[in-house]
């Protein structure tokens, strides 16, 4: 392992295990592909794997710097904010959502790792709902939608001060990987809950079968801003652990460009395209090459399998939703 940033290796947030079996070896940053190297290790005594040793806190600034907020950034402030797949992203989680919880005008939503606010927009205007988001990333909220009727907080969930509020349903969509303690922000957010409200929690799934096949070239690995790394069981685990007892739903989603955005990581390693340590770019004949022949295998490969591995449960990503018991006394 090698890396330019101070490294470290805490317990278990689930169980304190201290104990850890080497899962993957070599993985690196293969989208933004900055430097280091970095393993995968599977606690002993509860199974949730961990990027492990990992950057600290204030390492972690180095490989999150310009990667989700900046000029460079630009097209993912539009894909979430103004484009008709972004929005339908987002009915599609709100129609997950609605296994348990129907939104309305009474409701306050708050989203964990809003981004630029794509997703409350939508879920505004077609609930009613109040909303309200955070994200770690100052550049992404600085830009965020819709300000002026949503309340945006910069920082982790366990860290951002929010009064007496408290709120009917609480996101985490492909964030909780990222948290440093991801029990400590569910428990955060069992505690901000109103009783019977809804937690969700959307997270890539280390149990799918592309993860298997294409291990550290896994496109949703993405090395080492994904702190955590879970399964079903272990994402189950962790909302006990944090003090959610009625997980009342889960899932495998499908995921579109999973097994063909590894394939072609896997293959531009293979074939040194673009050259390691020049920054990506579609402009060499292989590349162009690659791009076509990844898009034909998209429709004909990618799309029929991903339905396949959703009924199997095998899918690279997943869902939980877990709602606070009635009974429990507000924080």
């Amino acid at each position: 392992m090698n890396a330019p940033v101070p490294l470290e290796a805490p317990p278990c947030p689930i169980c304190g295990g201290t104990a850890y079996t080497l899962a993957l070896r070599g993985a690196r940053d293969h989208v933004w592909r900055k430097p280091g190297t970095f393993e995968v290790h599977v606690c002993d005594a509860c199974g949730l794997a961990a990027t492990r040793p990992r950057p600290t806190a204030d390492g972690l600034g180095f490989y999150y710097e310009g990667t989700y907020s900046g000029e460079g950034e630009e097209g993912m402030r539009r894909f979430q904010t103004e484009s008709a797949l972004g929005r339908l992203i987002a009915r599609y989680r709100l129609a997950v959502m609605r296994k348990a919880r129907r939104l309305g005008a009474a409701d306050h939503l708050l989203d964990v790792g809003c981004s630029y606010g794509g997703f409350l927009r939508v879920a505004r205007k077609d609930t009613g709902c109040r909303t309200s988001g955070i994200d770690l990333d100052a550049g992404s909220i600085e830009k965020a939608v819709d300000r002026d009727v949503t309340d945006y907080h910069v920082g982790l969930l366990t860290g951002v001060e929010l009064g007496d509020r408290r709120f009917s349903v609480i996101t985490f969509f492909e964030s909780l990987e990222h948290h440093t303690d991801p029990v400590a922000a569910l428990r955060r957010a069992h505690d901000l809950l109103l009783p019977g409200g809804l937690c969700v929690v959307e997270v890539p799934n280390f149990g799918g079968l592309w993860r298997r096949v294409f291990r550290t070239y896994w496109l949703p690995l993405l090395i080492p801003q994904h702190l955590y790394h879970f399964t079903p069981t272990t994402l189950r685990r962790a909302l006990e652990a944090a003090g959610f007892q009625r997980v009342v739903h889960q899932q495998t989603m499908f995921l579109p460009l999973e097994g063909i955005a590894s394939l072609g990581i896997w293959l531009a390693r293979v074939l040194r395209s673009p050259p390691p340590g020049s920054k990506p770019s579609w402009r060499t004949p292989i590349d162009v090459t690659l791009a076509l022949a990844l898009v034909a295998l998209y429709f004909v490969f990618e799309i029929p399998s991903q339905a396949v591995l959703r009924v199997l449960g095998l899918a690279g990503h997943q869902t939980a939703l877990a709602i606070k018991g009635e009974s429990t006394t507000q924080a």
